[in-house]
């Protein structure tokens, strides 16, 4: 007999519909229940799944639509078609998105670097559902790390994940912890990738997108310790084996992809040499709008050049910085990666640093164009931080930028990056100013308002993993 074994995750939530995602053991079809009351007793079937299959992992979702704007729903998602029982609740709940672009005040969690140490890992999250609780926190964004395929001391297997089976069993052992699984069942969640969904630092070595590797540090130290030659490679069908674990997990929850990148015969992302796509998406809420980045999928490094979000994204972020410039004060740029924090020890040079002429065509695009109100939201650097910037905007005006990260969950922290932060001297910047960093396992808490007029207000909070409040910024 079928049983969901992981989920379920409320994912792609908006004014008028959500995804409601669940993994399960064998074959089966999910049922939505949706209703108004905490114990379900006026539940409604409102979507059932595509029939759950192998080829995607026995991963599915149960679309939800025609729903009302600013409105609370409480839902179960179950394989069988009877409805809940009303004396098992009360069951969780969502509230959809406001309908307009008017401010609306709103919180939302962030943080990133999930590898659990123990069977006990992961309360980082039970101090994050408390706070959702107290400041009823609208949703979570996850930015990158959500599970740790090429740690094999963690990852539940023993070995570095290789083949699509193995990357499906990480994300079982991961997302099976309670306290990680308990929040996403009531807390909506967005979701990007970094390196280790598929291997650390791992990028292409061709536009063509036929070779990739991993640096050769890893590859030095895996052949000292004896791992095999699968492990010490990274062959093009193990890429698409964790994209399309990805997919399966991540992915098929969120919001619609600006520019999807093609499958093939196989249902897996075919990753042609001509494909403009990328696992970027974005969404609003209310007067703030997001741009979720893709900074992996087509991310390449060979002697012709390299680039970190291919072409076709930046067209599509281009436009929509654009498109949000006047509409939206507030703006927000989830990116796995620091942009403005930079190190000078950052010898892998894997994050924007290792892109300095991209990261250049982003600033000086934000400058050039007078695009205020953006907010960058990283993840990855095992440490936290809030970072607020000037740049030279038309006729001189400075434009104002700010950068929040918060990372790890549940990780080895970065005891370095308070001593080996750079910061960027080169225009368009005029100013940046590091305000704090924090070196221990946190997660990130944005709040969002506006006054009487309109204006809006941006704060930035840093939390342990007790819930203490670590750093605070606006």
């Amino acid at each position: 007999m079928s049983e969901l074994i992981l989920g379920p995750i409320v994912g792609g939530l908006s004014s008028s519909g959500a995804n409601l995602w669940g993994r399960a053991s064998a074959p089966g079809v999910l049922h939505a229940w949706l209703g108004q009351q905490p114990d379900l007793s006026d539940a409604r079937l409102v979507a059932t799944s595509l029939p759950l299959a192998a080829q995607d992992g026995f991963a599915g979702v149960a679309p939800l639509s025609n729903l009302l704007p600013d409105t609370r729903y409480y839902y179960a998602l179950s394989l069988e078609e009877v409805p809940p029982d009303p004396t098992r609740g009360p069951y969780s709940g969502f509230t959809t998105f406001p309908a307009s672009d008017d401010p609306y005040s709103f919180n939302f969690a962030m943080g990133s670097c999930f590898r659990p140490a123990t069977a006990e890992s992961g309360q980082i999250f039970s101090a994050i559902d408390q706070q959702r609780l107290k400041d009823n926190l609208c949703f979570i964004l996850l930015t990158g790390d959500q599970i740790y395929a090429d740690a094999y001391q963690y990852n539940g297997l023993g070995k570095i994940a290789c083949t699509l089976d193995e990357y499906r069993k990480v994300y079982e052992y991961t997302w099976s912890r309670p306290p990680f699984r308990k929040l996403l069942f009531n807390l909506p969640a967005f979701m990007t990738l970094d390196d280790h969904e598929v291997d650390d630092d791992w990028t292409w070595t061709d536009s063509s997108r036929t070779s990739a590797r991993i640096p050769i540090w890893d590859r030095v130290e895996r052949y000292l310790k004896g791992r095999p030659l699968e492990e010490r490679r990274l062959s093009t069908s193990r890429v698409q084996a964790a994209l399309q674990a990805y997919w399966e997990h991540q992915g098929m929850h969120s919001p619609h992809f600006v520019n999807p990148l093609r499958l093939n015969a196989m249902g897996q992302y075919g990753l042609s040499p001509d494909d403009p796509g990328s696992l970027a998406y974005t969404f609003t809420f209310g007067a703030a709008a997001f741009f979720v980045l893709d900074t992996r999928s087509m991310r390449v490094k060979s002697r012709r050049g390299k680039t970190m979000l291919g072409e076709g994204q930046w067209r599509a972020l281009e436009t929509w910085l654009l498109t949000v410039k006047d509409r939206f004060p507030v703006k927000f740029l989830i990116t796995s990666c620091a942009l403005l924090f930079q190190m000078w020890a950052d010898f892998p040079r894997d994050r924007w640093t290792g892109f300095p002429e991209e990261r250049s065509r982003l600033l000086n695009f934000i400058a050039s164009n007078g695009i205020e109100g953006i907010y960058l939201l990283a993840g990855d650097l095992h440490s936290a931080h809030a970072i607020s910037a000037e740049l030279e905007g038309p006729l001189g005006k400075p434009v104002p930028l700010w950068e929040f990260c918060a990372t790890p969950f549940d990780q080895a922290p970065n005891t370095l990056s308070r001593s080996t932060y750079w910061p960027i001297r080169k225009k368009p910047l005029l100013t940046e100013v590091l305000h704090f960093v924090a070196q221990q396992n946190n997660y990130g808490m944005v709040r969002v308002s506006f006054d009487a007029s309109g204006k809006p207000a941006v704060h930035y909070e840093v939390y342990g993993e007790n819930g203490d409040l670590l750093a605070k910024v606006g």
